[in-house]
């Protein structure tokens, strides 16, 4: 019976230790968008959500210009034909951001 416990014991000190390294390796691979938003203030850019937000009519990516952030927020401005649309979405949201340059 105690070797019994023993061998428990020992495959869930194992399991958490491949647990931990994995989400280790998931927090490596993750990108900092507070500390990269910086760069794009002000200027025309993509931002890529993780998800769709059809409430705020976000489906895969959206286009505009940078206007605002904070450490939770963007704010995006978008150009229409007749009047400017903002959007406001949250930074965890985002999945990739890169510059529009426009020739």
């Amino acid at each position: 019976m105690t070797t019994f416990l023993v061998l428990v014991v020992i495959g869930l000190v194992v399991y958490l230790i491949v647990e931990l390294k994995k989400e280790d390796k998931e927090t490596k691979k993750r990108i900092s968008y507070r500390e990269l938003l910086p760069e794009y203030y002000q200027k025309n850019c993509e931002i890529r959500v993780k998800k769709p937000m059809p409430s705020i009519d976000i489906m895969y990516s959206i286009k505009g210009v940078l206007a605002d952030m904070d450490d939770e927020w963007v704010m995006l401005e978008q150009e229409g034909k007749k009047k400017t649309a903002v959007k406001m979405l949250r930074i965890e949201n985002i999945a990739g951001i890169k510059e529009i340059v426009e020739h």
